[in-house]
C-alpha cells in the first residue's frame, strides 16, 4: 500500500504530498495496535500488524491518509508478561489527543481510528468525547464491527462475547496475513474459568490464563483468516463511508 487518488501512506509521503492529499480528501485513518503477549504461537505485535493491514485495505476501498500505526496501547491486563508494554490510561489518551490535534491543525475533517486491541476502545471512547469540545475534526472509532456475525461460522466459541485473545480469529487472520510469524506447532486451546473478580475487581485478565490464550488457536486456518479479514474490511468500509457521508451532507 503506497498511494493512489483516494489514499496515501503518510509515513512514506512528503509533506507536500500530504498537504495536497488532505486538500482533496481531508480524511485520515489511524491504526492502533499493541505490544503484548499473544500466547506461545503469535508475535507480540499481532494487534499492530492486524490494525495496519485493516487500515491499508480500508483506505484502498474507501478514502484516507493512512497514518503510521501506534504500536503500544493500553495493555494493563498483560503487564506481568515479559515483553508486554503498556501506556497508562492517561498517557494513551494524551497520545491520541496529540495526534488528533495535529490532524485538525492540518485541515483534516474526519479521522477513522481502527484498533485491533480490545482494551483500547474504552479509553478511546472518553478521549473522543473530550475532543468534541476542542477540535472541529470528527472522530469515528471501530473495533471489529459486526464481528459476531462475521465469525458465526467459527469452529470454536469465543471465551466471552467480544472477549477473545490469540485464539481462532486472531490466529486465522495472522495465518492469512503473516503465516511466517505463526508457530502453529505451539498453538493451544485454553478457556479460563469465568471470574467474578476479573469482571468486578482489579484482577487482570493475565492472571486467569497459563498460556495467554483465551479460546482455541488450534483450529485456526489461513482460509478462514482470509474470509474473515475481507469481511472485517468490508464492514469497516461501510461504517466509514456512512460516517463521511453524514459529514459531507452537513
Amino acid at each position: 500500500m503506497s498511494c493512489s487518488s483516494n489514499f496515501l501512506n503518510a509515513a512514506t509521503a512528503t509533506w507536500e504530498e500530504c498537504r495536497d492529499f488532505l486538500n482533496r480528501h481531508p480524511y485520515a485513518i489511524l491504526p492502533l495496535g499493541a505490544t503484548e503477549q499473544h500466547g506461545p504461537h503469535l508475535p507480540q505485535n499481532t494487534d499492530t500488524l492486524l490494525a495496519e493491514a485493516l487500515a491499508g485495505d480500508v483506505a484502498e476501498q474507501s478514502v484516507g491518509l493512512v497514518l503510521p500505526a501506534l504500536p503500544i496501547g493500553y495493555s494493563w491486563v498483560w503487564r506481568d508478561y515479559p515483553g508486554s508494554l503498556t501506556f497508562s490510561f492517561d498517557t494513551f489518551r494524551a497520545a491520541i489527543k496529540d495526534i488528533a490535534r495535529s490532524l485538525d491543525r492540518n485541515g483534516c475533517r474526519a479521522l477513522l481510528i481502527i484498533t485491533a486491541h480490545g482494551a483500547n476502545p474504552q479509553p478511546l471512547k472518553y478521549t473522543a468525547r473530550e475532543l468534541v469540545d476542542e477540535i472541529e475534526m470528527k472522530i469515528l472509532r471501530v473495533f471489529y464491527p459486526n464481528l459476531s456475525e462475521i465469525i458465526a461460522d467459527a469452529d470454536s466459541p469465543t471465551w466471552l462475547p467480544m472477549n477473545f485473545h490469540a485464539e481462532e480469529f486472531e490466529t486465522s487472520l495472522m495465518l492469512h496475513l503473516h503465516p511466517e510469524l505463526v508457530r502453529m506447532d505451539r498453538a493451544v486451546r485454553e478457556y479460563p474459568p469465568r471470574s467474578v473478580d476479573y469482571e468486578m475487581s482489579a484482577l487482570p485478565m493475565g492472571a486467569l490464563s497459563e498460556s495467554g490464550v483465551f479460546g482455541d488457536a488450534t483450529v485456526a486456518t489461513a482460509e478462514k483468516g482470509e474470509r474473515w479479514f475481507k469481511a472485517c474490511v468490508a464492514s469497516i468500509v461501510e461504517v466509514w463511508q456512512d460516517f463521511l457521508k453524514s459529514i459531507i451532507d452537513n
